[in-house]
């Protein structure tokens, strides 16, 4: 394969050796699978030749950014080519007039809004990867992250894009006005499909202008359930806070073995607001803790300064790492239910946990109902992780039992795909069928998602 490779791009940017090919099998799941090469086009043109000369080959053909996915999507588990995005990486253009970016899909996300932010402008959706995830991955998985209860999700924010399909071909979707009403949203699909429709080579941001105000605070809770209802009754009051995020206290143990943070309780949210004047944030922020203390809060602890907000932040940035260095294996969820059912929800992880012998331990995106419950195991332990497999179960039947879905912003990958038509049913035969138009040899990223 490797000389038919080299005529597509330079030799330099073809890796076929095992020791180049094995940093490719895997990305921030368990799944391993190795590529046969991968290939780091530079531009939309060998992008192109690469996917054509895979159609006519019958080769397999996944796109990868960092590899940062939680699902296994960015895992060649057909083997195959993988198409490393990462050198194509530049920022095409910022139009500060019409709040647009163009960018390649190599580019990092933090490094993104660095370039926005002295223009006083940003990218909203917040990944905890940000530092070093791609757009194109963004894009991919539909990715979001602690703002996504204010500011939404990538899909919200994708304005034009150029792909190409799995037959080869280029196409341009979008536009730069404001809005369209001129036929079928077909960013919509792209945005989300994990690589199974085509390439994405250039991507077409809308931005926001960034907040100059901002004000925090931790409340503690005597309980998870207590602390989801005050997230209902904050979101229902229209506080718009731009953050509302949760740590059970499991999490917050692991945490405070590795990160120096004075929070106590059985469950902690942490929230803050945004905007642009300092009376109007600090408002806000004063109304949502009186929700809290109706709500049966025990303490509550305002950032002051902006090193406390920092730490804050910091102290929840902290929570998957600290997990992750806890217990030598961790099995990380994604479900999402509607706000109103997230304290039966939160119920439902603890029962889960109780029933199976798992420990688990939760944290998330209260303010958008995207809960992370994370199984504390051991790889090396069959019955333990035959335990976790059966908790996982409970627990995406439990999220869609309540009206929610298996995933909010990690994607279906190859983790939960054996879960899809439990939430999709008949829709899978429809979703099968966009592919096929986009993808006819079914050469794109196969055996993911559906």
């Amino acid at each position: 394969m490797k000389a038919g490779l080299e005529s597509l791009i330079e030799s330099g940017r073809v890796l076929t050796e095992p020791e180049e090919l094995v940093t490719y099998a895997y990305d921030a799941t368990e799944h391993r699978c190795l590529p046969e090469a991968v290939l780091r086009p530079v531009s939309e043109e060998e992008v192109v030749r690469i996917v054509r000369y895979a159609a006519e080959e019958g080769i397999a053909v996944t796109a990868r950014g960092a590899g940062t996915s939680l699902s296994g999507c960015a895992v060649p588990c057909e083997g195959g080519i993988v198409i490393d995005m990462n050198l194509m990486g530049r920022i095409k253009a910022v139009d500060e007039a019409n709040r647009l970016a163009t960018v390649e899909p190599g580019v990092v996300y933090g490094r993104l809004n660095e370039e926005l932010s002295s223009r006083g402008l940003f990218f909203p959706p917040d990944p905890g990867s940000g530092s070093v995830c791609t757009i194109g991955g963004m894009v991919s998985t539909n990715a979001s992250g602690i703002r996504a209860v204010k500011y939404g999700t990538t899909r919200d924010y994708v304005q034009k894009l150029r792909v190409v399909t799995g037959s080869g071909e280029v196409v341009e979707l979008g536009s730069l006005a404001p809005k369209s009403s001129n036929g079928y949203d077909l960013i919509g699909l792209f945005v989300g499909s994990e690589g199974t429709l085509g390439v994405v080579t250039e991507i077409t941001l809308r931005l926001k202008k960034r907040p100059t105000s901002f004000a925090a605070a931790s409340v503690s809770f005597g309980s998870m359930e207590e602390a989801g209802r005050a997230v209902g009754r904050i979101i229902a009051r229209g506080l718009d806070p731009s953050v509302l995020e949760l740590m059970d206290e499991a999490t917050l143990r692991v945490v405070k073995l590795y990160q120096d943070i004075d929070v106590e309780g059985r469950a902690v949210l942490l929230m803050e607001m945004d905007g642009f004047t300092e009376e109007a944030v600090k408002e806000r922020l004063e109304e949502a803790v009186r929700i809290c203390t109706g709500t049966g809060a025990v303490e509550v602890k305002r950032a002051s300064t902006e090193s406390e907000r920092t730490a804050l932040w910091r102290a929840r940035r902290a929570a998957f790492p600290s997990l992750a260095r806890y217990r030598p294996t961790l099995v990380l969820e994604d479900v999402t239910v509607p706000i109103s059912r997230l304290p039966e929800m939160l119920a439902e992880i603890e029962r889960i946990s109780g029933a199976h012998g798992i420990e688990i331990a939760t944290f998330g995106h209260a303010g958008d109902g995207n809960l992370h419950p994370t199984m504390l195991v051991d790889s090396r332990n069959k019955a333990e992780m035959e335990q976790a497999k059966e908790a996982m179960d409970d627990l995406f039947r439990s999220a869609l039992a309540l009206g929610g879905t298996l995933t909010g912003e990690h994607g279906i990958g190859l983790s939960k795909k054996a879960y899809s038509r439990l939430e999709h049913g008949g829709a899978i035969e429809v979703m099968e069928q966009i592919k096929k138009v986009f993808d006819p040899k079914g050469i794109m990223n196969p055996g993911k998602g559906f």
